[in-house]
Order: C-alpha cells, then structure tokens, then sequence
C-alpha cells in the first residue's frame, strides 16, 4: 500500500499561478495538504508599485485547497522580514512528511527550513533563481559558503528550467536531487481556452481591427527599464523600412512607469501598430496570446517567465533575449524547435530572427511543437513530479 504523502506547503501570500497547482496536488490519490501562507496579500485586492495599479486575483481557488493565513487577516509585504511566530506549532500539528518551501529570502521560509530540519522532515525547495543576468563576482563568492550549506541540508529541488538547475549545480547540488516540476499555469483556463482558440483569435484581432494578414507580436508584463519592451517598438521601426510589404501588430499588456514614454515613442510609427492593453486580467489573457503570431520577450531581467509559459500552451512561437532564464533543451524555448533566442539588446539579431519566424510553415510547426511542450511541462507541474518525491 503506498504511504500517503503528507505535504505542508509554506508560501508568502497566495499566488496566482501557484494556487491552482495546489488545488491539483490536492486532488492526487495518496496525498494530504495544506498550505501555510503567511500573508492575505493577493486574497485582497492591494496596490502594485511597478505595475502602477490596484491588483485583484479571482481565480485563486482558495475553496479548492485546505489552507491557513498564519497571521489572521493582515496583509503583509512579502519582503524578507515576513514571518509567522505560530508556523512551527501549525506544522507539529499537521505532521508533514514533505515541508515545501520557497527560496531563502525571506524570515518565513527560514523558518519552515529550520523545523524541517531539526525534526527529520523531508524537505523541497523551489525558486527560479538563474545566472543568466550579470551579477557581481564579489556577490557570487559571498553567496557561495552559505548557500552551499543551505541547499546540502535540502532533499528535493523542484526546479523549474535548464537554467535553474545550472544554479544549484554551481552550489554543489546533485542531479539526483533534481525533480523537474516546472511553473505552474491556471491548467483549467487554459485547457478551455486552447479548445477555443480560433473563436478567442478571431475575436481578439476583430476587437481590435487587426486583419487577418497583419503579422501580431505580443509581450506581457510590467512596463518598467528592464523588461525592455520599447525594443519592440525600435523592432517595428526597423521592420517599416526593411519589411515595407508587411504590416506588424504589437500587442504589449501590462502597465507601469514607463507606459507614456513608450506611447510617444510609438507614436512615431508611420504603419506598423502598437496596442497598449493596460493591465490584463489572467483569465483575459489567453485571448491575447490566440490572437498572437509570434510571442516575443526582450527583458533584460527575467529567471523564468509565466507569460512565456502561457504563450507556449496557446501554440505560440517564441523569441526570447539569451539573458531570459526561460530557454534550452529541456526549458520552454528549446531553440529550433518551437522558437529562436537572440542576444539582448541586438536589434539587428532580433530583426533576423523574426524574419526566420515568420515564414509561415516555420510559424505553424512551431507553434504546434510549443503546445506539445508545454502540455507535457503542466501534466508535471500538476501532480506527476509528485510521484518523484
């Protein structure tokens, strides 16, 4: 008969993309859970400093899951002071086999670490930490001791790309401790929306007044420097002169501080579109990625992102900037497959990389490679890895 599985989970507040894998985990024969977070934020609608507006999350499936706000209704930052002085008597009384928790930023994370530890609790650890953005020397080396010795004591690291786990393969973690898990999307939204996509597609573009030979880019996420999407807009400029037979579309959803700069940048356009969507709602979402082309992701600073995860699911090519952590051969970019990387900030590599996108059988059998892909990354992501543990 199969142990059942006792699994605690401990989370800052809860989460948009991680809620509905809970519920997933959930419903797995042989398992027991419940998630410990130690703030309401999210559950309540808050202010988000970067994207420049109030944040509501309505499916966050909270009915789905056993759960707990170990500090009643208040609504905490998740920053490094977070903690929760009831955490280790709310774990004695569940018992927990398995304790997961995320990254080591936070007080409330150390705090789930350290019980598990002296208590002989197996414990997991995800975050999607990479070293494909530059950092220091200096900041590696000081990281180095310390980190080797947090990531020795843990049992399983439920990594989330090729490049997270190069990270903890440079603090001393082994292979055999690697369980590939992968984000996780709101499965069922987006299983229902793949079935509709032509009707979202048409709908989307028609909405828009997007014809159905306009080629449409899109990118989803703040609008701050280092997520860079004004390099689209240098991309469509270019495009203007050396594509003058092909009309291009943008699509960026999202807000933040850098929101009318870029407008009047893009202003400049003298045929090719730029939409400003503003924040987009999650279950909005697929909607745009149907009624995208090519998905393309400039940013400078990303360790691995949901919306790329979600484009892939709707059948999108994708162009990633190599700083990205979201590409390599088991990530969801594999490059050649379902989509291309090109170096950051080379307009010129961008420009070439879309055209050999945009042929139209390369469009379609990547697309359909993307799909495959991430159908085969959220069938583990909700509940297959946890047969590995």
């Amino acid at each position: 008969m199969e142990k059942i599985k006792r699994i605690a989970i401990v989370v800052s507040h809860p989460i948009q993309h991680f809620c509905p894998q809970y519920t997933s985990w959930a419903q797995c024969d042989g398992v027991v859970l419940k998630v410990f977070f130690g703030s309401n934020l999210g559950a309540q609608t808050y202010f988000d400093k970067d994207f420049k507006t109030e944040i509501s999350w309505d499916s966050l499936y909270l009915g789905h899951f056993e759960h707990e706000f170990l500090n009643g209704d208040l609504t905490l930052p998740p920053d490094q002071h977070l903690k929760a002085g009831n955490l280790e008597q709310k774990l004695v009384e569940f018992k927990p086999t398995l304790v997961v928790h995320y990254g080591y930023f936070q007080k409330l994370a150390r705090q789930a670490y350290h019980w598990a530890t002296r208590n002989g609790v197996e414990l997991a650890y995800i975050s999607d930490a990479e070293f494909r953005q530059r950092r220091p020397l200096w900041k590696r080396l000081l990281k180095f001791p310390y980190l080797f010795w947090y990531f020795k004591r843990i049992d399983h690291f439920l990594t989330v790309g090729d490049a997270n786990e190069a990270y903890y393969r440079y603090y001393g973690v082994p292979a055999v401790k690697f369980k590939r898990m992968h984000f996780s999307l709101d499965l069922a939204t987006y299983q229902q929306a793949w079935e509709h996509r032509e009707m979202l597609r048409a709908s989307c573009r028609q909405s828009l007044e997007i014809t159905t030979t306009d080629i449409v880019l899109s990118v989803v996420g703040k609008l701050v420097t280092w997520k860079c999407q004004d390099h689209l807009i240098d991309l469509l400029q270019t495009l203007e002169i050396s594509e003058p037979r092909l009309n291009f579309c943008l699509l960026i959803a999202g807000s933040g501080e850098e929101e009318l700069a870029w407008k009047q940048k893009a202003a400049k356009l003298t045929k090719n579109k730029v939409f400003f969507l503003g924040f987009v709602k999650p279950e909005a979402l697929p909607a745009i990625y149907a009624a995208t082309d090519i998905y393309v992701h400039p940013a400078l600073v990303e360790p691995h992102s949901l919306s790329i995860s979600e484009a892939i699911y709707m059948g999108c090519p994708v162009i990633i900037s190599h700083t990205c952590g979201s590409w390599g051969p088991g990530d969801d970019v594999q490059e050649g497959k379902n989509g291309l990387v090109y170096e950051h900030g080379n307009l010129q590599d961008l420009t070439e990389k879309l055209i050999k996108v945009i042929q139209k059988s390369t469009l379609e059998e990547m697309g359909a490679r993307s799909h495959v892909i991430a159908t085969a990354f959220q069938a583990r992501s909700h509940g297959k890895v946890l047969k590995e543990l």
